[in-house]
């Protein structure tokens, strides 16, 4: 019959449309980060020091970020602060953007500043790290990754593919010259102003991240072609079927005197 043979047709190219649909590979995109710290003491007196911190961005642009590290002797961050947003608990501390240089384009660099205190030593931090990720001078790009999705007969949990970066820290340059506390302590008071310490409420930065997941929406949408290419078949067998039943029908009619 010739309409049987339009439902099959019709049926092989839908189951084709099917696993094409769930066979296709996504491909997710690789991430670059990177980042390099410059630890700078500008001036130092006795039990006092003042520093400047520059960060250098290697990655891609950076739109919010937070720089942490640990001092060693028992270094602690005085109220005079700029460019940045300092706290600091115990050893370990962290500054946060202000709200003029969050931005931090692709080689470009950001310097914050601090007055501090030491006693017996002050040895530069030798670890530093942006949004979590360790700075090591160098960029990091996670590869392009291929998959295919399961199939959806058998639902299964599996744990989702990550590239982790694990490096140390570059070194930095620690250099001291004399001069009095007078001059050292009078740009930073006045920039201090514009930089209250501590801060108010901290925001969400930009995590340097090589973990990429795949596009939702264009998962959605091949599952919704699927839905619909399976119900288009399901309703041409029903729709064949009906049709040689009724056919039978008419032939045990016909054939009654």
């Amino acid at each position: 019959m010739p309409f049987a043979r339009i439902v099959r047709a019709a049926l092989a190219v839908a189951a084709a449309l099917v696993a094409v649909g769930l066979v296709t590979p996504t491909a997710t995109a690789g991430a670059a980060v990177g980042c390099a710290v410059d630890y700078e003491i500008t001036n130092e007196w006795r039990s006092g020091f003042g520093a400047r911190v520059t960060l250098t961005n290697l990655g891609d642009p950076l739109s919010g970020w937070t720089l942490e590290w640990a001092f060693t002797a028992g270094q602690r961050i005085t109220s005079e602060t700029w460019n940045g947003v300092f706290s600091q608990s115990g050893s370990a501390v962290r500054v946060e953007n202000a709200s003029h240089n969050g931005s931090v384009r692709t080689g470009g660099s950001v310097s914050v500043g601090f007055n501090g205190t030491w006693s017996g030593s002050n040895p530069a931090p030798t670890s530093f790290a942006v949004d979590g990720v360790p700075c090591t001078g160098s960029v990091v790009t996670a590869e392009t990754t291929t998959g295919a999705p399961a199939p959806t007969s058998t639902p299964t949990t599996e744990p989702s593919a990550t590239t982790t970066t694990t490096t140390t820290t570059t070194t930095t340059t620690a250099s001291s010259a004399s001069s009095s506390a007078t001059t050292a302590a009078s740009e930073p008071s006045a920039a201090s102003g514009t930089f209250p310490w501590p801060t108010a409420s901290r925001k969400p930065a930009v995590v340097l991240s090589a973990d990429v997941s795949p596009d939702s929406g264009v998962d959605a949408l091949r599952l919704g072609l699927v839905i619909s290419l399976l119900v288009a078949a399901v309703g041409l067998a029903v729709l064949l079927v009906v049709r040689r039943h009724l056919g039978r029908v008419g032939e045990r009619t016909d054939e009654r005197p």
